[in-house]
């Protein structure tokens, strides 16, 4: 790093620049003072002088110096002693003992005192002293920068700090705000697709509370399963809707007290594609659509399933479930032309059928929770509040 030595001053009147580094000579002798003035008069530098230390001190607090150059012997203060006061209060000062004596104990002195940058003899080569007096200068300007550049980095970390604290209260604010408006939304989803299930239920009050008991139990054996709970929210939405289909069969094949005729019961069929082509066009319901669509299908892929005669693993998993949830809640409930059946037919029922028309892992898990439960699984699974069902994961 150059100090830019080349350029010439006038060394007759005091410099105002502040950026014009400033040297002090200190020596009792007066023509080595001016010896070393006009070695330095070419220089772009400001040149003090002083024939005391104290007059070197008074100095040093009133202008902007940058090196001091001391000799050793002096009256009143040892240039050591000297050099150990400017170290100590103004310790980015560049400082050179310049002496005639080179006794081992004054250089060590000058050195552990001091810490002084460099020891220079008399008599001294002109080049030299000034090469020194340059290097000193690099020297004192490169620490500066890099004080500068230190602070510099303090300051821009700390603003980095207090931007990131910034920026992390702004970004929980945004996340709370996003979690409210996506518990708001979640909530009006919710509502959206009970009030689409209240519509169907509508029809047939034998049915009152059936797609909740499907979504219900659906959910429970998507939980024994070990399913996530995005899953089984998902599961539960589509067992709320499975039946929406209905709201396209006409009301006296829903309501009717005697079994279906085979053309009744072709018309209910049609109900799971129905309820697909009602859900599509609403876009936060895209995923609940096959559910909804492949809720009959049978495992085994027999022409008892319905409405495309998927088998095993084509069947979306959800509708697998949904369909052994649906069939025990039919089964269970009383309807205009049978009462409910007790629970252990009901399990027979779905062993029975466990491979053919129930997904056999679907079907296990359900027969799992009433092996536990018995008939509190009924009872347990009539009301269901969604949130607090997955908070006990």
């Amino acid at each position: 790093m150059g100090t830019g030595l080349e350029v010439l001053i006038d060394m007759t009147s005091p410099l105002k620049d502040e950026t014009t580094p400033g040297i002090l000579f200190v020596d009792d002798e007066v023509q080595i003072l001016k010896a070393l003035s006009r070695l330095f008069r070419q220089e772009p530098v400001q040149v003090y002088t002083a024939n005391s230390a104290s007059e070197a001190l008074a100095l040093l607090d009133r202008e902007s110096i940058q090196l001091v150059m001391s000799d050793q012997r002096m009256p009143e203060i040892p240039g050591v002693d000297f050099l150990q006061s400017v170290r100590e209060r103004w310790p980015e000062v560049i400082r050179i003992m310049l002496t005639g004596y080179t006794e081992m104990n004054v250089a060590v002195q000058a050195i552990n005192q001091g810490e002084i940058h460099r020891l220079v003899t008399k008599p001294w080569n002109d080049e030299e002293l000034r090469a020194t007096v340059r290097q000193a200068l690099d020297t004192y300007f490169m620490r500066r920068e890099l004080d500068r550049l230190n602070n510099l980095t303090k300051q821009q970390n700390r603003e980095l700090e207090d931007l990131n604290h910034t920026l992390e209260i702004k970004v929980e604010e945004r996340t709370q705000e996003v979690e409210e408006k996506r518990a708001e939304l979640k909530e009006a989803y919710v509502s959206t697709i009970r009030a689409f299930t209240e519509a169907v239920e509508a029809k047939d009050p034998y049915t009152r509370g059936h797609s909740e008991r499907v979504g219900v139990y659906a959910s429970r054996i998507a939980r024994e399963l070990s399913c996530g709970n995005e899953f089984i929210e998902r599961i539960y939405l589509a067992g709320l809707l499975h039946d929406i289909g209905k709201i396209g069969v006409p009301d006296a094949i829903i309501t009717k007290p005697d079994r279906l005729t085979p053309e009744e019961y072709a018309e209910i069929k049609r109900h799971p594609e129905i309820g697909a082509r009602i859900l599509e066009p609403v876009s936060f319901l895209a995923d609940i659509v096959p559910c909804v669509r492949h809720h009959h299908e049978w495992y085994d892929g027999s022409d008892r399933g319905y409405p495309d005669g998927l088998s095993g693993s084509e069947i979306p998993f959800p509708s697998r479930i949904i369909l052994v949830a649906d069939t025990v809640e039919a089964m269970t409930s009383d309807r205009p032309y049978r009462k409910g059946l007790p629970l252990h037919i009901v399990v027979k029922e779905i062993q029975k059928y466990s491979g053919t028309q129930f997904d056999p892992e679907a079907a296990e898990a359900f027969l799992s929770i009433i092996e536990r439960e018995e008939e509190d699984f009924l009872e347990k699974a009539s009301k269901f509040n969604i949130e607090s069902f997955l908070s006990e994961r």
